[in-house]
């Protein structure tokens, strides 16, 4: 009940840790601890460093994320930041983009199952901040258990798959999370969803959504998922997803000088949400 109680009080408050720089001596080894609670339909996977960050995996009530808390303050009025991670047999991080969260040091992934997926590779795992002109470059290096078994059991419960088979049959891979497109693509006709009705009364101003999807020799976008939106609970993945059948992309006049093809490609873009005043 102790840990249970602490758990909830991680996620209440975002994690209030202490952000301190990268610890290069040799870490000792440290593993997941996995928490159902069953009254919040959630499946929680959390784990503390000596470096002062706390990361956790969660499924709840269908909803999938992976933050981190413990971090530098991110710049003020920041919404979003990057960070690199690099784990397992990785040889260079791969960089993406996380949203800042309520209390400045926790950041919330754009694409969790993407990055849950790395985290469960274990052994060396680095978290990368990139300076800032108020903070210097920091690295964490951590040492994590080489079992799978608590993030998997986090991804099942959303119907999310240790591994991706659109990954595995795409020829290329485009996007972190980032604003937009990739930089290899651009929209013949961009998306147009509409903003879904209200919630208990009530509708967000602003949002996204991050969405991965295989295109097609015409540009047509197929298998498509949604990664993550901000604010939940409103719909807007759905929202996007249905206007997605009529949606094209072109390669961008530099992507198309590298000869490699438009079909086969898997992307992962942002749809922005504002409601006009």
């Amino acid at each position: 009940m102790r840990s249970l109680l602490r758990l909830t009080a991680v996620f209440i408050a975002l994690v209030a840790a202490t952000p301190v720089l990268a610890q290069e001596d040799a870490p000792q080894s440290e593993d997941w601890v996995l928490t159902s609670v069953p009254e919040q339909k959630a499946v929680i996977a959390m784990i503390d460093f000596t470096s002062g960050l706390t990361i956790a995996a969660r499924c709840v009530d269908g909803v999938y994320d992976v933050l981190i808390a413990g971090l530098p303050d991110a710049p003020n009025r920041a919404l979003s930041r990057e960070l690199g991670i690099q784990a397992g047999d990785q040889k260079e991080p791969f960089t993406s983009v996380w949203t800042v969260g309520t209390r400045r040091n926790a950041v919330f992934s754009r694409i969790p199952a993407v990055v849950a997926r790395d985290l469960a590779k274990g052994g060396k795992l680095q978290v990368i901040v990139p300076a800032t002109s108020r903070s210097p470059r920091t690295r964490y290096v951590m040492e994590l258990n080489p079992s799978s078994t608590a993030i998997e059991q986090t991804l099942t419960a959303c119907g999310r798959p240790m591994v991706d088979p659109r990954e595995v049959r795409s020829d290329e891979i485009e996007g972190n999370g980032q604003d937009g497109l990739p930089s290899g693509v651009s929209w013949q006709t961009g998306p147009r969803p509409t903003f879904p009705d209200s919630v208990n009364g009530r509708i967000p101003a602003e949002g996204y959504v991050v969405l991965s999807c295989v295109v097609d020799a015409l540009g047509g976008l197929n298998e498509c998922q949604t990664e993550s939106e901000q604010p939940a609970g409103y719909n807007l993945g759905r929202s996007v997803e249905r206007s997605l059948p009529r949606a094209r992309v072109k390669l961008t006049e530099e992507a198309a000088a590298t000869g490699r093809p438009l079909a086969g490609r898997m992307i992962r873009f942002s749809v922005i949400f504002k409601m006009e005043p």
